[in-house]
């Protein structure tokens, strides 16, 4: 699965299959941000997957946004957040 920008795969001819997205798993808003990054690589990897699932060969301009989801109705429950990556997913007419 090859990862990069419209402008690294500007010689290749791709067939564009759409957008797509995948999150890691949900966890305590209030944990440590250095865990950000093993969160990030666990939505990435979940994204990979789902665009083999589409038969891509590519990922173009992969992008990383964090959703919270704020405290729940319960009595002394924590807010939750988790990592989403979104990115286009292409077959390479060379592949």
């Amino acid at each position: 699965m090859r990862i990069g920008s419209s402008k690294d795969l500007k010689n290749e001819t791709l067939n564009s299959l759409g957008l797509i997205s995948a999150a890691s798993d949900w966890r305590g808003a209030g944990e440590q941000s250095d865990t950000d990054d093993a969160f990030r690589l666990k939505a990435l990897h979940q994204l990979m997957r789902t665009a083999e699932d589409h038969d891509a060969d590519a990922l173009l301009d992969v992008n990383y946004t964090e959703e919270i989801l704020p405290r729940a109705e319960y009595p002394g429950a924590a807010p939750l957040k988790r990592i989403c990556a979104t990115a286009v997913a292409v077959k390479l007419k060379s592949a």
